[in-house]
């Protein structure tokens, strides 16, 4: 099974279901399902001669192997498409916990088909980065209430480039312009460090909206 064709395509339903439609998302399963069927088709064509019924056996285990994992797969990626689909057309909010969960169920049907913890990560980057910049903005906000004096220093804080901060980088830039990190502060930060290790939330109900 190829694998970089697996991390290449499961790439596609994870970006459709959180940013895009469940329609769009349905065809990319389907692609993926189709792509992984012909991509053992080859084995079939040497198939012949000597040792046939031996290497048949073989061929069809290995076969009805790629099917359970191809089952799994479509299960972790079906998830998402019935969330899209029972909320569509409706007011309605999709907690960040599950989508999290979602994703961690894909990631965890890619580990067992193979794929490297590196192109997990790539596949599941454009959710796992977009929370870490929250928690970051979310760190800043807090900063910035907490030190009204210096509220200069935020100008413009909804359009800062979060992708450019990490935990050391705001830490030195509190000591240089010496704030005052009032507890609330430092409650952001834990969440920041569990979200690092555990891709979870660790205080759900500040993400409520």
């Amino acid at each position: 099974m190829n694998q970089k064709l697996i991390i290449s395509l499961v790439a596609i339903p994870i970006l459709f279901g959180i940013f895009g439609s469940w329609k769009e998302m349905s065809i990319s399963v389907v692609a993926i399902c189709l792509a992984l069927s012909f991509s053992n088709l080859d084995k079939f064509s040497r198939i012949k001669g000597a040792g046939f019924e031996a290497e048949l056996k073989n061929a069809v285990d290995k076969a009805y192997a790629a099917i359970e994992q191809l089952k799994e797969l479509g299960i972790s990626l079906t998830g998402p498409i019935v969330d899209e689909l029972s909320i569509s057309g409706r007011l309605a909010y999709f907690h960040l916990k599950y989508k999290l969960e979602r994703v961690a169920e894909i990631s965890d049907t890619l580990k067992k088909l193979g794929a490297s913890q590196q192109e997990i990560d790539k596949v599941c980057s454009t959710l796992y980065d977009r929370v870490t910049s929250d928690h970051l903005g979310k760190i800043f906000i807090s900063l910035k209430n907490s030190n009204p004096e210096k509220d200069t220093l935020f100008k413009d804080l909804v359009n800062w480039d979060m992708a450019s901060w990490d935990k050391e980088k705001i830490n030195v830039f509190i000591k240089e312009h010496n704030l005052i990190k009032n507890g609330e502060t430092e409650e952001y930060f834990l969440d920041l460090d569990y979200f690092f290790i555990n891709k979870k939330l660790r205080r759900e109900d500040k993400w409520l909206s």
